[in-house]
């Protein structure tokens, strides 16, 4: 059984990794939009979601398709 999966808007997320959102801070507290999204692309994630002051790096699980 896999716990890295978190649902959002009935759409299931694997967690890559977590990290804590101070790491991609500006000096005047806002998130570093380029740096974050160029992690995530790193990582072969494709969306992030925050939870208690961390940054899930998530990809999304596709939905099975019946033939």
């Amino acid at each position: 059984m896999n716990y890295n999966i978190v649902y959002k808007d009935n759409i299931a997320f694997e967690i890559i990794k977590e990290i804590n959102a101070h790491m991609f801070a500006n000096k005047d507290g806002s998130i570093n939009q380029q740096v974050l999204g160029m992690y995530v692309y790193e990582h072969g994630a494709d969306r992030v979601l925050q939870r208690e002051g961390k940054f899930l790096i998530c990809k999304t699980i596709e939905e099975a398709v019946i033939l």
